[in-house]
């Protein structure tokens, strides 16, 4: 697309200055500035307009220190509008920009809101401050909605020109060359991520271990943790907890018993982080070449590969020995057969062995983390709608595996293991913050009926206290395991009956706990994990390790131990992530709220092709979806599945793949078979006849 500056008609310069100052001075409002209570009191103005304009003057006073870069702003946002204005745009575009705007509008004040209050009360407490507010949603709601138009005049433009290459291009690639070609990307890929990553492994070997790692260990070695009796059922009597892949906590504890056999624990974690990235050095080359193979623009996904390659936080939690990491490998496992699935148009599922794969990895990836059994069930509902056709196979390929994991991974394997599923609370985060936010602020409604349904379920008397908007961790320890499916239905009526009494305080309990998710702030510096003391920090802050001498000897023995010429470099190293984290697109990949709106502005671009669905990239939203609903606001290890797939997203968002393209290597694939089979059928006829007609017929 040739950018084009010539509104239509001179009176629309006006208008983009005009947005452009609206839509900068309303992002300068400092909301949490305004003092407007103590302002009213202290002058008497004579009108309304008087009052307005004094909060006005102080909520924007407060960011004086960054005025030059508002400058910039606003006249970024006048050529923006100036060329919007040059374009004309259907009713399609125009709509599903106001949308996605208003969204992105209300998500910002969110933000600011919850960020700085535990309500939003404060923010609307007269009607000076509600007019603030609202000249601060539409500021961001113009800002998305003419970026988003121009993203979606881009769009239309690339798919256009690739369109007319594509006329001009022959159709006589082969099948044979296109596999080489992928092939050859594939290893080009993975020979550029290895060369790029081992850096990382060497400077901050062995790794990286999550503060879940020591809990693992215990249960490894059979030793008691707080799990027993505590958190799941039937405490007592089990070795394992499914809050942890029971998969990962096996293959982690081997390789650390090799350790334990060479004397040297360190040598254990190396071998399990070399594994594991190498597993996402091979899954990442291969969404690549699969995109390669589906005709994405080639340039768009170099820009792919060297993020890949480039930002830290691919190659950190490659490193990272956690049940996030583990969940994100099959994840992209999972994500590269749905785009098979979706760019063959289910052709590929003709495939027996493909089927095989499908049903192993579904599989493993719900084994992995809980949430992937709900991924997996999601998406099946999508593919046997959209491709009616396979509906036999994908039955097979996609509810086998969900069956398999209920019935018998959850179910007899289980029993034989010895593993236990975690308690109903972690089903149940959000119910219990926004019960806990009503006894807070409104325990003196609560009656005698309604208190003695929760205190079956929860302790009452401390959930008032533990609420934290951030964390529902706190409220959900106070469940009581003992509690029956009764008692649970008694508190779901209870609970119902609350949020109709106060339903803005469930829905702030909600947002207070979700806003980072959707948020595009650029300071969150949660979710990296660069310290190897967590043995140290487990035995501080667990009192329950504390009173028994043989978990803090295991544990101290678990203990990495840095060697001594790597502990400056591995310093440094930690240092330099420090700081790297902190730069532009580096610091994109490392907040949830921006990897959000960075998948969201994907699949906006997707949608503004019409003939080119994204339904295949649907599961890196169902991963946004899972973290509205857990325990802790706003953590990169919770969304990260999703992250892995941001530059593969934005590649296929804004390269050239067309159905026209993915048809036209569907039918040179069927050229070919069927050239082979006319081949293989006359040498079947030739060795029928005599030896000298044989030559007549050409093989």
């Amino acid at each position: 697309m040739d950018i084009l500056i010539k509104p239509k008609k001179n009176r629309y310069i006006i208008y983009a200055i005009i947005i452009a100052i609206f839509s900068t001075v309303g992002m300068n409002i400092s909301l949490m500035n305004t003092n407007a209570d103590k302002l009213l009191k202290k002058f008497e103005y004579s009108s309304t307009w008087n009052n307005f304009m004094a909060v006005f003057r102080t909520s924007i006073s407060g960011k004086n220190d960054v005025r030059l870069f508002y400058q910039l702003v606003a006249v970024g946002i006048t050529l923006m509008f100036l060329i919007i204005f040059s374009y004309r745009f259907c009713v399609r575009e125009i709509v599903s920009s106001a949308v996605v705007s208003i969204i992105f509008g209300f998500c910002m004040w969110f933000g600011t809101v919850f960020s700085n209050k535990e309500s939003w009360n404060y923010f609307l407490r007269n009607k000076y401050v509600k007019i603030l507010d609202i000249w601060y949603i539409l500021a961001y709601t113009l800002l998305m909605f003419g970026a988003l138009l121009i993203i979606g005049k881009i769009v239309a433009a690339s798919g256009n020109k690739a369109e007319q290459k594509a006329e001009v291009k022959t159709k006589a690639k082969t099948k044979d060359k296109t596999v080489r070609n992928t092939r050859k990307v594939f290893f080009m890929c993975a020979a550029v991520l290895l060369v790029c990553w081992l850096p990382y492994y060497i400077v901050f070997w062995p790794g990286f271990q999550h503060t879940d790692l020591p809990t693992q260990m215990l249960q490894y070695f059979h030793v008691p943790t707080r799990f027993q009796g505590h958190d799941i059922t039937d405490g007592v009597n089990i070795l394992y907890s499914n809050d942890h892949p029971y998969f990962q906590t096996k293959l982690v504890g081997l390789c650390i018993e090799f350790g334990f056999k060479i004397h040297n624990v360190n040598v254990g974690y190396s071998i399990y982080t070399f594994i594991q990235m190498i597993a996402f050095i091979v899954a990442f080359s291969s969404i690549i070449a699969t995109l390669y193979r589906f005709e994405v623009n080639h340039t768009l996904l170099k820009i792919s590969l060297v993020l890949y390659a480039v930002i830290p936080v691919f190659p950190l939690y490659s490193l990272l020995i956690g049940g996030d990491s583990f969940f994100s490998v099959f994840f992209l496992y999972y994500m590269l057969e749905i785009l098979w699935i979706f760019g063959t148009k289910g052709a590929v599922l003709k495939n027996n062995k493909f089927i095989l794969a499908m049903i192993l990895e579904i599989f493993l990836m719900s084994a992995s983390k809980n949430q992937g059994v709900y991924v997996a069930a999601a998406m099946f509902l999508f593919c046997i709608i959209y491709f009616s056709k396979y509906r036999a196979r994908i039955a097979v390929c996609m509810v086998v595996p969900i069956i398999l994991f209920q019935f018998g991974y959850c179910g007899a394997f289980f029993k034989v293991a010895k593993i236990a599923s975690v308690g109903k609370q972690e089903a149940l985060s959000v119910c219990f913050q926004q019960t806990a936010r009503y006894v807070k602020y409104h325990g003196d409604e609560v009656t005698q009926e309604e208190e003695e349904a929760i205190k079956k379920v929860l302790n009452y008397k401390d959930i008032g206290n533990l609420y934290d908007p951030n964390l529902s961790d706190p409220v959900k320890k106070t469940f009581k395991t003992e509690s029956t499916s009764e008692d649970l239905k008694n508190y779901f009526k209870v609970w119902l009956s609350m949020g109709l009494k106060h339903p803005g305080e469930y829905i702030q309990s909600f947002i207070a706990n979700t806003y980072q998710y959707y948020y595009m702030e650029f300071r969150n510096k949660r979710g990296l994990y660069l310290k190897p003391e967590i043995m140290d920090f487990y035995i501080r802050k667990r009192p329950w390790v504390q009173k028994s001498e043989a978990i803090q000897k295991l544990i101290r023995k678990l203990q990495v131990h840095v060697p001594e010429n790597l502990k400056s470099v591995r310093e440094k190293g930690v240092l330099a992530m420090d700081t790297v984290r902190r730069f532009p697109v580096v610091s994109w990949f490392t907040n949830p709220g921006v990897i959000t709106w960075m998948m969201l502005i994907g699949f906006f671009a997707l949608w503004t092709k019409r003939r080119y669905t994204p339904l295949e990239f649907l599961p890196v939203f169902l991963i946004f979806g899972v973290c509205l609903l857990s325990p802790k606001n706003g953590n990169l290890r919770y969304l990260y599945p999703a992250c892995c797939m941001v530059p593969a997203l934005l590649a296929a968002a804004f390269g050239n793949l067309r159905e026209e393209q993915a048809n036209a290597i569907e039918d040179t694939k069927e050229v070919s078979k069927r050239r082979r089979a006319g081949s293989r059928k006359k040498h079947r006829i030739a060795r029928t006849l005599p030896e000298d007609k044989r030559q007549r017929v050409k093989v």
